[in-house]
């Protein structure tokens, strides 16, 4: 079963992969496909050098949480393809889901910003679990 996990390397995220490691643990034969999704923000109204240091710096800090992401994951007995894709989170999670044929998207309810409460989805989740022709298994 291959499982795509979304991370933001909030903490949810890591609770997210946490609960995917068990997930994987009773599978058996379980792929593990991470993505990480750098916003593009050079769409923002800021001028070339700025928007290429941000980007520089939000993909140093997507490097930091995929290494991460990997010690974890070795620490665990798992290993697992990370990858980084530019773009908007909701848009990279369907079309990432898509091109590898994932089984299964396990994300978080809600990611650096939380989520409305109790209950509530944060609006990637909303989002991925409203557009996906996959099943989505939301972890809160």
């Amino acid at each position: 079963m291959k499982l795509l996990v979304p991370h933001d390397g909030s903490g949810q995220a890591y609770k997210t992969l946490d609960e995917v490691v068990k997930l994987a643990g009773k599978l058996g034969e379980a792929e593990i496909i991470v993505l990480i999704v750098v916003p593009d923000l050079c769409l923002l109204d800021v001028g070339i050098d700025e928007c290429k240091s941000i980007t520089d710096t939000l993909y140093r800090e997507a490097e930091g949480i995929r290494e991460k992401i990997k010690g974890k994951l070795a620490d665990s007995g798992f290993s697992a393809e990370v990858l980084i894709k530019p773009g908007s989170a909701e848009d990279c999670i369907l079309t990432s889901a898509d091109e590898i044929n994932a089984d299964l998207i396990v994300i978080g309810a809600g990611g650096k910003h939380g989520h409305g409460g109790r209950g509530a989805l944060g609006s990637v989740a909303h989002k991925v679990v409203s557009r996906s022709s996959r099943s989505v298994l939301v972890i809160r």
